[in-house]
Order: C-alpha cells, then structure tokens, then sequence
C-alpha cells in the first residue's frame, strides 16, 4: 500500500504546489505594490485548484506550502531587522545572524499553522458542504483564521487579506461596518465564488462575484460621500507631524550627550517651523527622545524646553520617551498642553508589546528563557489602561487615542483604545500614532506598517496622525485618504487640517464578535454531504 500511496501523493503534488505558491505570489504582490490590488480578489483561486483532492494528505501539504510562501514573502525583513540588532541586545553579529533565521523560521511555522487550518477546512467544504454553502464557508473560515491568529501573546495580524486593498478606497469602506477581518472575508467569499464559476462553468457564480464587488464599491463610494460630508461639519483643528530623521544610532551604547542634545533641539527647530504655519497639535514619533523623561515622578532632560515651548506656542505637543516608574520601564507618550488646559492622563503606556522584542514572554515561569535567547537589556512593562487624555486646543476638545507602534496592527485594539460608545463614557475623536520604524530600513515593513493607518482611519472613522522617526509619516482623514506623507529616511514637517470627529462606526460599536460568531454558525450549517 505504501508505494502506489506515495505515488499518487507525489502525483498529485506536481500540480497542488505550483498553484499553492502562485497563490501566494498574487497575495503578496499587493503588500509591495498596492496598485495591483486586484490580484487579490483572485488569488486564492489557484489554492483553490490545487485542494481539489480526495487526499488529505495534499490539501495539508498544499495549504502549508502556501502559508510558507505568503507569509516568508510578506516577512522577510524579518531577518535583516533582527540581525542588525546585534548592538542592542548584547549579543554579536553572528550570533544574531543565526537568531535572525531562526526567528524567521519560528515565525513562518506559527503563521503557517492558520494558513494550514484555513486550507483544511476549504478542503473539507469543498468535499462535504452544498453547492449553495461553499463560498460562505470559504469566506467564513478566512475570517475566523485570521482574527484567530490576532489573539494572544503570540497575535500578529500582519499582512491581512484586507491590507491588500490600501489603494483602492471605495472596497476599504466596509471595514467602517466589518471591520478588517469582515473586509478580508469579503475578499474571500469572491475568490470562492470565482473558483466555482471555473470549477462547475456556471455563469450564476461569475454574476454573484461581479454583483458582491460590484455592490461592496457602490456602497463604499456611497460612504465615502457621507463620511465627507460628516467631517466638514465636524471641528477642524491643523495638526502637525515632526519626521526627526534619527535611526538606529541614538540607541548606541557610546552616544554622547552633545548627540542627544542634538535630537531635541532638531525636533524643537522643526516643531517650531509647524507652529509658524499654523500647527495646533503636534506628534513627535516612538522614543523621539532616547531616555527616560521621567523618572518616578521627577522630569529629566528636556522637560523644561518641552514645558516652555506649549506655554509659548499655546499648543499640545505628543512627544514619545521612556518613563521609568516603580522599578518598571515603559514606553511612553507624553502629552505637554498649555498649563489649564489638560485634564486627565498626562502620559500614555504601551499596552501591546512586541514578544521577544520587548520582553520575554514566559519569563516568570522559564527565567532561564533570559540566558537563552538575546533580548533587551532592559524589558519594557505594559501599560495597564487606556488613556483618557482630553485636551481644550485651539478652543477645540482634543480626545487623543493614543497609539504606539506595534498596536497599530490590532483592529480591536485600537476599537479599545478609541472607546465603545455603548460602554465608554470616554470616546476619542482623534488617533494618534507614535513608531520608530528605523529598525525595519528600507523595507516592505516600513510602508506596509504606515499603510495600515489606513484600515484604522476607516474602521473607526477618526483622522490619522502617525509619526514615524525615519518614515512613513502619514496625516490620513476618516475615509483613509492619505492627505500628507513623509519619504524614508528625510527630515520633514508634515501639517493638515484634520476634522475632530465624534460620531462612531458600525464597527466601533459592534466590533468582531458578532462576525465570528456568524462564521461559525455558517460553518456548522455547511456540515453536510453534497
């Protein structure tokens, strides 16, 4: 049994991979070129193809090379990130040449596994469901995969189906109502629904496809009017983004005070040329300043120029730093406003760290994980809430939702952040976004980190302000039109006028739940034969 097994696998095979990595190629090809979105709307058919098998066996290996594939191509900055930071976690180039892979390695296994759990069950649609069920299944269990992967310390919803239509607006609206992993369904469903138009050369599927995108965009050209017309009735205020232009090198071990005053007084000379052309609020990015700001209540270095200049300027200033508090370290936004004129926190804590980065997960309870693996010489604590920040500007009410770095990937996360109107009494009508993107270069990482501003700008419907230290800094309005954006690697001030919007999205108040619960319910209704 063994032998004719193994060359019917074999088989098998010699049409299964090529399509599952071409499906991988078209996925991937819109995170480096948003322009070629539309490869997304087809490219799962190929993955489709190649699950058409009575064997388990090649579904699994099909829907495995293809998570290896998507997901190596959408990571692999991975490894020229980690290995570059040889400096800063102690440890030598070498050794984090090899760390570097490894971690590339580790990473690609664990996204893989919800690549091989969505592939499993569209195999096992396709063989058990109805006709009528499979493209809702499809669609389904996409969703579910991907908000499965976003959970847990080990979450990383990066490089979702949804971030491939960045560049197409008019689609990217229903995640006003969907949310991301909605949208990303969506895109599912119509690949599914374009597969068995090929499959069973039926023309009902081709119009039901034609139909749901056909609809999707008329809706999201609709939103986007309405939401237009929404913000220019809503306060304005002019808003200023400061792109200082310091890499990984502040962070040296020998760098000497005269390169740290430095910083400041750049950022100060850029935030004062913002002020002179009108800038009410401005956003310095992620460890702006490279040291602790504060330090168990008592200001450090800076401070007082930063005091000065809003007391001078009568503006809000968002400058990100480390504060050291009861022997913790955290990453930190601190929010500077004209003396009077600020009430609640005055400082901003990183929640969601970046595991393995900025601390070891499991630690408490495998320490000999520190003298294993590299890590930083001082591990980051996570904030314990949001912020409610509000602020009076201009004669406007400013309520920062204030995001830093890696949390700008989590779709719920950032819902949290802004506040549910059905359980807040606090809703934000402005994200903030602080990074320090130096660390990815020249990279996909670097503009598909900025371009995920987009999807949050339209699934809660407020004005981006993101910072980044090195780039890409973005001013993006509630439909996700990027109204201002810095280059890589350039020192510049970016300023617009940004609406203070109030009103809540479909998706801030219901959030994902509902849809996963919805996909699951349509999974157990497909549990039937043909």
């Amino acid at each position: 049994m063994a032998g004719p097994n193994i060359t019917t696998l074999a088989t098998a095979e010699k049409r299964a991979l090529p399509l599952s990595v071409l499906s991988a190629v078209c996925l991937a090809t819109p995170l480096f070129y948003p322009l070629t979105f539309p490869l997304a709307w087809v490219g799962l058919v190929p993955l489709f193809i190649a699950l058409q098998t009575q064997r388990w066996q090649v579904a699994f290996i099909a829907s495995a090379l293809f998570g290896f594939v998507f997901h190596g191509l959408a990571n692999y900055w991975l490894v020229p990130t980690i290995a570059n930071l040889a400096p800063f976690a102690q440890s030598t180039k070498q050794a984090m040449a090899i760390w570097a892979v490894v971690g590339f390695f580790a990473l690609l296994l664990w996204q893989s596994l919800f690549s091989l759990l969505f592939g499993m069950l569209v195999w096992w649609a396709g063989r058990r469901c109805a006709e009528r069920w499979f493209a809702l299944a499809v669609g389904s269990s996409w969703l579910l995969t991907e908000w499965l992967r976003s959970l847990g310390t080990f979450g990383y919803p990066w490089a979702l189906l949804a971030s491939t239509q960045v560049a197409f607006l008019p689609i990217v609206q229903i995640a006003a109502w969907l949310g991301s992993f909605g949208l990303s369904g969506i895109i599912a469903l119509i690949n599914a629904l374009l597969f068995q138009w090929w499959r069973e050369r039926k023309s009902i599927f081709l119009l039901l496809a034609l139909a749901l995108l056909t609809s999707t965009c008329l809706l999201g050209w609709l939103e986007i009017r309405r939401t237009e017309k929404q913000a220019s009735s809503s306060p304005h205020l002019k808003v200023a983004v400061v792109q200082g232009n310091f890499g990984m090198e502040r962070w040296r071990p020998d760098v000497t005070f005269e390169e740290l005053r430095e910083i400041l007084k750049t950022y100060l000379n850029l935030s004062e040329q913002a002020v002179k052309r009108g800038a009410k609020l401005i956003v310095w990015s992620e460890t702006a300043l490279p040291w602790r700001l504060r330090d168990n209540g008592v200001w450090g270095y800076g401070a007082s120029e930063l005091f000065d200049f809003v007391k001078r300027h009568e503006a809000a200033l968002f400058v990100g730093a480390g504060e050291w508090r009861e022997g913790k370290s955290y990453n930190a936004c601190f929010v500077f406003a004209p003396e009077g004129k600020l009430s609640g926190e005055d400082v901003a804590h990183k929640i969601r760290l970046v595991p393995f980065g900025e601390y070891l997960p499991g630690n408490e309870w495998f320490p000999w994980l520190e003298r294993i693996l590299p890590h930083a010489p001082v591990e980051t604590a996570p904030g314990q809430k949001r912020s409610e920040t509000a602020l009076r500007v201009d004669n406007k009410i400013v309520k920062p939702a204030i995001v830093i770095c890696f949390e700008s990937l989590f779709p719920f996360h950032i819902r949290h952040l802004v506040g549910n109107p059905l359980t807040s009494a606090h809703i934000a009508n402005l994200i903030v976004i602080i990074t320090n993107d130096s660390w990815f270069g020249n990279t996909l990482a670097t503009y598909h980190h900025a371009r995920i501003a987009v999807l949050r700008a339209v699934e809660m419907r407020r004005a981006v302000v993101r910072s980044a230290g090195t780039g890409i800094s973005l001013i993006v309005s509630p439909t996700g039109r990027i109204v201002q954006a810095s280059r890589w690697d350039d020192r510049c001030v970016l300023i617009a006028t940004m609406p203070l919007m109030e009103k809540s999205s479909g998706y801030q108040i219901w959030g994902d739940l509902p849809f996963v619960i919805l996909a699951l319910l349509v999974l157990a209704l497909t549990w039937r034969r043909r």
